[in-house]
């Protein structure tokens, strides 16, 4: 049984896998000199074959592997009846999951989402089996080419790395398959995707522990503006997957406190996290924190934000933070900034 966590965090990119995927784009009529001289990225094919440029930035390489994807998914549908999916589309789906509550919520409702898009976006559904739970991505390919195993390699795990990413837990995937035959050295996809591919399945998919299901949501929406920049196609990342339990709570406090709604207590955050009470204070007590420090910097940081807008009371402002009254706000910000509220937004604004 191979287990799919994180890989080793890289920084730049072999010069060779960005030939490999060109040499993909050239297999189905590119011209992959007109792509690079499209993208104006500081290197040409030459470059990157002569071993001029022996490595790329993670930033270079996403950028050189979304138009190469771009191109590989319209040949690939063309063989079939459906048009690809955009990726504004793949967009709007991560904006529509943010805000769910749990892994499961997220599954179903981008199952949903595809399912609106009549096929372009394949057909996305889960399975539960005992302790495991299969996400399945059907795409509809009217010819099995290595430029569809590509792209559904891209798509399958992009989604097994925003689940991730969603609840802060690097997900343990128990098998990865794809409905393919293996149409491309395998050396080559480990090197470019880091998964270790079955292949001959009935359908896309992969399996992992069904505990997972459960997981909250942890991440903010201004965190996936920053992570859409460049995913799914910074295929090296492990940062956008792994998350420290003191930040997790952090974004979830944080999230209750812009919509006002309560708190959880101690004893609901570790339900929420399927861990006794006991083990999240011990958990909180290795990364140096706690639940008060953690609710007290949430506090002082939507407090700056918050003041910033001169539209907004210092009665509103504590309102919105959960304080009984203004006064007990400037008491509180002023322990935090060494300042009051009112000197504060004179400074600022």
């Amino acid at each position: 049984m191979t287990r799919h966590v994180s890989k080793a965090q890289l920084n730049t990119v072999p010069a060779a896998l960005a030939v490999a995927l060109l040499q993909e784009v050239a297999n189905i009529g590119g011209v992959p000199e007109e792509t690079l001289a499209r993208l104006r990225l500081p290197f040409t094919l030459a470059d990157l074959r002569g071993g001029r440029v022996p490595a790329l930035s993670r930033v270079h390489f996403a950028v050189l592997c979304r138009a190469c994807m771009a191109q590989l998914e319209d040949h690939a549908c063309k063989l079939g009846v459906y048009p690809p999916m955009t990726q504004d589309e793949f967009d709007m789906l991560c904006y529509c999951v943010i805000n769910c509550k749990t892994l499961a919520e997220v599954i179903e409702r981008a199952a949903k989402f595809c399912a609106m898009l009549g096929g372009r976006a394949g057909r996305l559904w889960l399975e539960r089996e005992g302790d495991s739970a299969v996400f399945h991505m059907q795409t509809f390919r009217g010819k099995h080419t290595a430029s569809g195993l590509l792209v559904d390699i891209i798509g399958l795990t992009a989604y097994h790395r925003l689940f991730g990413w969603l609840i802060g837990e690097a997900i343990e995937a128990d098998e990865i398959g794809m409905n393919y035959g293996e149409l491309l050295p395998s050396d080559m996809l480990y090197d470019l995707f880091h998964y270790t591919l079955s292949f001959n399945k009935t359908c896309n998919g992969f399996r992992f522990p069904a505990h997972y299901l459960e997981r909250p949501v942890v991440r903010l929406y201004s965190e996936l503006v920053q992570l859409l920049k460049l995913f799914p196609f910074d295929l090296i990342s492990t940062d956008i997957q792994t998350q420290s339990l003191a930040d997790a709570l952090h974004n979830i406090v944080m999230d209750k406190l812009m919509k006002q709604e309560p708190i959880p207590t101690i004893a609901q955050f570790a339900n929420v996290f399927n861990i006794s009470s006991a083990t999240f204070r011990r958990r909180l007590e290795e990364e140096q924190t706690s639940i008060k420090q953690i609710k007290e910097k949430c506090r002082r940081d939507l407090a700056v934000e918050l003041l910033r807008d001169p539209s907004l009371t210092f009665e509103e402002v504590a309102a919105q933070l959960g304080f009984s009254d203004a006064n007990a706000f400037r008491r509180a910000f002023k322990s935090w900034m060494g300042a009051s509220p009112a000197d504060y937004r004179r400074r600022v604004i």
